[in-house]
């Protein structure tokens, strides 16, 4: 029987189409899959949802009364960057003094508060007018460069570290570490906070930098809590005074004034083992009253 050479061109015809598209279509899997392999699942940066999650929730912070876990990677360090600053860090070292006596409610006039959600509810439960704060909900000592959380008259909000160059202070009450006793990196904490105080007294050379240690966690809250507890409390009120005595501002240990015999801040005090209620922050309110200091 003769060739149909006619059928059987157009039989390699489509061999060859067939061929091409299959080369096309593998060469294009293969490249999908090492993206996704050097992405998701290599050696040094392995994937999992729930872990990624646990990262994300712990880099940013949050101070809920659940949470989902630790910190997974190093923080990063926010370099000051904002600004012409007022002072050489010279001048804004300066020497303190305690003073005598128990203020009145004068003395806060003039005064500034900054941390996360524990001073927010300081200054509801205070009773004073004349306070003033930036402080929110889950902010920490690397949301402070970020979090655009103070508003301005026209509706505009900015970062802490912008609103520390519209006015200023004769005192400055700082209050973080509850939200970042999920960081694994100590070293990285004390170079964060030591830099965010050096930051602030660059900013505010004639205020009094007061650095408020962290409140201890209630006693039932701790023992079943693997972030919040008393164990991460005194460890990182550790580093929080040393970096107090490297930056030369005065190191409050507000902690010592609400915690009871055990070191924990009583079953009374908190409805989450966290956060202070009214009573406790008037105690809070009474140490700050009693314990002022002066440059020298």
């Amino acid at each position: 029987m003769p060739l149909d050479y006619k059928r059987s061109y157009k039989t390699r015809v489509k061999r060859r189409k067939i061929i091409t598209i299959s080369i096309i279509v593998i060469v294009f899997l293969l490249a999908s899959f090492s993206i996704i392999y050097f992405r998701f699942w290599s050696k040094d940066n392995q994937w999992n949802p729930i872990e990624e999650l646990r990262r994300q929730i712990g880099q940013y912070g949050n101070d809920q009364t659940e949470h989902l876990g630790l910190a997974l990677q190093r923080q990063p360090i926010h370099l000051y960057t904002i600004g012409t600053v007022r002072a050489t860090l010279g001048k804004a070292d300066k020497e303190y003094v305690l003073s005598e006596g128990r203020v009145d409610d004068s003395y806060f006039d003039d005064a500034l508060f900054i941390g996360d959600s524990r001073t927010e509810g300081f200054m509801l439960y205070s009773n004073l007018s004349n306070l003033q704060a930036y402080c929110s909900k889950g902010l920490s000592i690397t949301r402070i460069y970020s979090d655009e959380i103070v508003p301005l008259e026209d509706g505009r909000k900015i970062t802490v570290m912008e609103a520390l160059q519209v006015q200023k202070y004769k005192k400055i009450y700082i209050m973080f570490g509850v939200n970042e006793l999920g960081w694994p990196y100590d070293d990285l904490f004390q170079e964060q906070y030591s830099k965010l105080i050096k930051d602030v007294k660059l900013l505010q050379p004639e205020a009094v930098i007061y650095v408020e240690n962290i409140i201890p966690i209630s006693a039932s809250r701790s023992e079943k809590d693997t972030i919040y507890n008393n164990d991460n409390v005194n460890r990182f009120n550790a580093m929080i005074k040393t970096v107090c005595e490297e930056q030369n501002v005065v190191y409050l240990d507000v902690a010592s004034a609400l915690a009871d015999e055990t070191g924990a801040l009583p079953e009374n005090a908190s409805v989450d083992g966290i956060h202070c209620n009214v009573e406790y922050c008037g105690i809070w309110m009474e140490y700050l009253r009693n314990n002022t200091y002066v440059f020298n």
